[in-house]
């Protein structure tokens, strides 16, 4: 639109020719007049990329949330028609699935994004080739390797007889979506998030539905929920071919290959830190446990998705309002009260969904079916914990924005560094005392340990003054209210969701009491009360 505003402006008529004395004074006199139509109109073209900015993240937020809440219907069912130990497999093979994922694009996706940022269309299809033909390479070279070793690969994995077939699938999977990652990059670089959003979801259902029919109705072997996988990942790669044919060329560009891999290797340590803390918990608890543990802990962990998804939609709002907001004079005092409304909010998830998680397990489904069969509602307590960590992963983008703005990235792979290296020590250590429990305190560990790493980075290069006062009646508050959940039994002459509808009026009251609310926020809260009392 700017770009069409100045071919419109070149197209009208010249202004007529004045002497040299008349031009020096038209300049001087209309100076402030030039400067101001400069800056309303540099402040349009802004205010028009920011708008773009936050629609394309909205699509982008809106297809992961989306595509994780339809995975997580995959839990019930999976419990449900799946024997523990199977459901364990299941969630092994894919944390590998997942960790070969961060490993096989080395790091080209983020380098293919920033080389090409602002270059024409051949310098695109360069970089597109580049990284599409050495992904696609590499990713032969896997599957050829993986088959070749599928039998010592499925000891290695403990899947147990009859289950080596998962191997070359698990692996056609990796490839697969290795290779999809540069032409959905190549989409996100030109700006179709619907399109992007549009194959994801598509994959995702597709996914869901193959399972159902495969398992549920077909009552076919647990290794046909890796064909699933495969199968989707594959719609994926046709719905992505005139995306890979529109780029594709015919040679490759080996210098410029070097570049890009000279910038996308040096990534992959953060990247795969970040996914080792969400996966790797499975893979060490399947080693120093069982199968049927997995399957308990994982059943349980996926839980954690209430939080996890506030977190998600969270994050793609955050990112584009803190880039917005990092040139105003009272952005350090917005990112403080983002902070203390974010974990206030969080709090109250965390602890609403803590009070009523056993409830909500035995949600009534068709065939006389909960949510989760009785068999794992022995590891409901491990929620909480998993609820608490991702509100401390929360906290960590808040805390990161600073990082970002002072553009000290390396801060970014340090902290993600330490966390991981903090969830795997407390994995091995606290697993075998503290079983399920032990796994579930190390990614709380593991994300508290970042947040922490991120505040004292901060504290040097963009101090904010977070009103520390106010989070510590939030700390005060949750922590009197777990108190008397966890110690004080149920009143007898009370039912249990009265006990806990009154534990959280109980919360409110202390945070009232305490003096957290400000006046401005108590008249919002009153009207937002009479509002509703109305309706």
């Amino acid at each position: 639109m700017c770009t069409q505003q100045r071919i419109r402006a070149s197209s009208r008529s010249p202004i007529p020719l004045l002497t040299p004395p008349q031009q020096r004074n038209i300049r001087h006199t209309q100076r402030p007049v030039f400067l101001t139509h400069r800056l309303l109109h540099y402040l349009a073209c802004v205010k028009e990329q920011l708008k773009r900015l936050t629609t394309d993240s909205a699509f982008y937020g809106i297809s992961n949330v989306v595509g994780r809440f339809i995975t997580f219907l995959l839990m019930p069912f999976y419990t449900h028609t799946l024997p523990q130990a199977e459901y364990g497999i299941v969630l092994v093979v894919y944390s590998y699935v997942a960790f070969l994922n961060a490993v096989f694009t080395f790091g080209l996706e983020p380098a293919y994004m920033r080389h090409v940022a602002g270059k024409n269309i051949d310098q695109r299809n360069r970089a597109f080739t580049a990284s599409l033909l050495f992904i696609g390479g590499a990713a032969l070279v896997l599957i050829a390797l993986i088959v070749w070793l599928r039998a010592p690969a499925a000891q290695f994995m403990e899947l147990g007889e009859g289950l080596e077939a998962v191997i070359p699938l698990a692996a056609a999977m990796v490839a697969l979506d290795a290779l999809n990652a540069i032409p959905f990059a190549a989409l996100r670089m030109e700006g179709r998030a619907r399109f992007f959003a549009s194959v994801k979801l598509v994959s995702i259902v597709l996914n869901v539905g193959l399972n159902v029919l495969f398992i549920g109705i077909l009552r076919w072997p647990v290794t046909t929920v890796f064909l699933s996988g495969v199968i989707a990942s594959l719609a994926s790669t046709f719905l992505l071919l005139p995306t890979i044919h529109s780029h594709l060329q015919r040679s490759i560009d080996r210098s410029l290959l070097r570049n890009l891999l000279a910038y996308g290797l040096p990534t992959m340590p953060g990247a795969i830190s970040i996914m080792m803390i969400e996966i790797i918990d499975k893979p060490i608890m399947q080693k120093l446990t069982d199968l049927e543990t997995v399957g308990l802990y994982g059943a349980n962990y996926k839980l954690g998705i209430f939080m996890m998804l506030v977190v998600s939609m969270f994050r793609y709002a955050w990112q584009p309002f803190y880039l917005q907001l990092a040139a105003s004079d009272d952005s350090k005092k917005l990112m403080a009260r983002v902070l203390t409304y974010f974990v206030l909010i969080g709090t109250i998830i965390v602890l609403t969904i803590s009070l009523f998680i056993g409830d909500i397990v035995r949600l009534p489904l068709p065939n006389e079916r909960s949510l989760l069969p009785p068999e794992y509602w022995q590891g409901i307590s491990i929620v909480p914990i998993i609820l608490f960590s991702y509100l401390w992963a929360g906290i960590a983008q808040i805390l990161n924005a600073g990082i970002y703005i002072q553009k000290k990235t390396m801060f970014i792979l340090y902290a993600t560094l330490t966390g991981a290296v903090v969830n795997i020590v407390c994995n091995f250590l606290l697993i075998p005392l503290w079983g399920i429990h032990g796994g579930a305190f190390a990614t709380f560990a593991a994300y508290f340990t970042i947040a922490l790493f991120y505040a004292a980075a901060v504290r040097r290069i963009f101090p904010v003054h977070y009103e520390y006062g106010r989070l510590l009646r939030i700390a005060i508050a949750l922590t009197a209210a777990a108190l008397i959940w966890y110690l004080v039994p149920v009143p007898d002459f009370l039912p249990r969701f009265a006990w806990q509808c009154f534990i959280l009026l109980l919360f409110s009251s202390i945070l009232g009491l305490s003096g957290f609310f400000l006046p401005g926020e108590k008249t919002e809260i009153s009207s937002l009360i009479r509002k509703l009392t109305r309706r």
